[in-house]
């Protein structure tokens, strides 16, 4: 195919992708992205063949564009990545969509919800999501704020646990899972903290949008992305236990991949994650920084320099 139409250049996202295109090489210039913490993302028998085809394969390709620092890392420390072939390239936003999006008024049936202080987040409901932490810590945190709401946007595998932790958690009447939305952003905008718990990541999207949309953000410190986005100037491999006020948000120690039941103790660093919240929410001003601050933050992710950036590897 590459020979019939005589390609120069061919790009290619994703693990599976990006080996079809190295290894139907014809003359062509071959740039690969990858998007995902493949040390923590590939995993059982299937995912062992592919972090071994990585690490015999990747070499080949002409340029590796890591979408985080931390990747670019795991890419050379782990899978032996020639350094000179790797540049960085953050994700692209259309941040004026977005924040046109996010001025739109919502539907009548949700509006009650953000008559109260809301927190929100916003993922796909797995695992790597961490989801159900912030559920532990959100009873916590509603026994010193009793109005307080939380929204959940998305939907995955883990839909029906994290209802039946709801439940458990005697949450039902403030915790609302609203499910995949076409326009998220209205909903972000409208709430007074965003929270993100992920155990892991490649690049988080929904952290870059919900500063988009003005909202100040707790994220854990987890890899990768969040300290990229958050505390640009800091060591990418630094890892916190506490919590960390940082230039743009505030990072939180990584909780850890078990699923606790209702009724056990707060781990330590969902004793963070709530003393965190409790902190932005009962201090106004604190938030109007983190809000004016993420606003600032995100035209480091404008759609046009990113897209000049990837011309320039092109």
């Amino acid at each position: 195919m590459k020979k019939k139409y005589n390609i120069d250049t061919t790009i290619s996202f994703l693990t599976g992708s990006n080996l079809v295109n190295i290894l139907s090489k014809n003359d062509d210039k071959i740039i690969i992205s990858v998007r995902s913490f493949i040390s923590k993302n590939l995993n059982g028998f299937y995912g062992g063949i592919l972090k071994f085809l990585i690490k015999k394969i990747y070499n080949k390709a002409n340029k590796v564009i890591a979408v985080s620092k931390v990747l670019k890392n795991d890419l050379i420390e782990n899978y032996n990545i020639d350094r000179n072939r790797i540049n960085v390239i953050y994700n692209p936003y259309d941040i004026e969509k977005i924040i046109k999006m996010s001025k739109k008024p919502l539907k009548k049936e949700y509006r009650n919800i953000f008559s109260n202080t809301t927190i929100v987040n916003m993922g796909r409901l797995t695992k790597a999501k961490g989801q159900w932490h912030l559920l532990r810590v959100f009873k916590k945190v509603k026994e010193k704020i009793p109005d307080l709401q939380l929204v959940i946007l998305g939907k995955g595998e883990l839909e029906e646990y994290l209802i039946n932790l709801t439940n458990k958690l005697n949450l039902s009447a403030s915790v609302h899972f609203l499910g995949f939305q076409n326009n998220p952003f209205n909903f972000i905008a409208k709430s007074d903290l965003y929270v993100f718990p992920s155990l892991f990541e490649g690049f988080p999207n929904a952290l870059v949008e919900a500063m988009t949309c003005g909202v100040p953000v707790i994220s854990a410190d987890c890899k990768s992305g969040p300290r990229e986005i958050l505390a640009p100037n800091s060591n990418i491999k630094q890892e916190i236990n506490g919590i960390d006020y940082v230039d743009y948000g505030v990072l939180v120690g990584v909780c850890d991949d078990k699923f606790y039941d209702y009724n056990i103790d707060l781990t330590n660093p969902e004793i963070k994650l709530y003393e965190a919240i409790i902190t932005l929410l009962n201090n106004n001003n604190l938030r109007k920084k983190y809000s004016e601050l993420a606003i600032n933050r995100i035209e480091d992710f404008n759609i046009e320099s990113i897209i000049k950036e990837w011309e320039n590897e092109i």
